[in-house]
């Protein structure tokens, strides 16, 4: 069993330029069926659950075509949508903050010969950096299924563009 990555990533090489597959994408998006849950600028592509299907666990496929010597290159990250990104970014500082000042804090009491009450930042930090891994852990195997088919999602737009012979590699 593959264990939880926060932000699974993807990497698929692409026969043409960077900006002729984003063009074609594009139009693809366009006249396809998913334009009402995906948004392009430039080189890059976000791709979401439809609104009926989300969730608060429900991912986002954020995509971004880059040249290379030869063709160019798809990479795909998944990730919560931005709101809940940047909710579990704060929570991780907080909680490393917490833990950070925990440890000064106990330390300076310690060498002052103090109860070192401080330490508490560090016992109730570490749990909790490890509870909000288990919640990002549980949000990816809830939404397992919603990933599977954002990634077939791109798969299609990217269809006829990858390069012989490849295929979807994790970064």
């Amino acid at each position: 069993m593959e264990r939880p990555r926060i932000r699974p990533t993807f990497a698929l090489p692409l026969s043409g330029e960077a900006d002729e597959v984003m063009e074609v994408m594009k139009s693809r998006l366009k006249d396809g069926q998913f334009r009402d849950c995906t948004r392009s600028r430039g080189r890059c592509a976000d791709f979401y659950v439809p609104e009926e299907e989300r969730r608060v666990w429900a991912p986002c496929l954020s995509v971004q075509v880059e040249e290379r010597d030869r063709g160019s290159l798809l990479r795909g990250r998944f990730g919560p949508h931005p709101e809940i990104w940047t909710f579990f970014m704060f929570l991780y500082g907080a909680v490393g903050f917490a833990v950070v000042m925990g440890l000064m804090l106990g330390f300076v009491q310690w060498q002052s010969e103090m109860e070192p009450w401080g330490l508490w930042g560090v016992w109730v930090g570490i749990p909790g950096l490890a509870l909000l891994y288990g919640i990002s852990a549980v949000g990816q195997k809830l939404s397992a299924h919603q990933m599977d088919a954002l990634k077939e999602r791109m798969e299609e737009l990217a269809e006829g563009l990858v390069e012989e012979g490849t295929d979807a590699e994790h970064a």
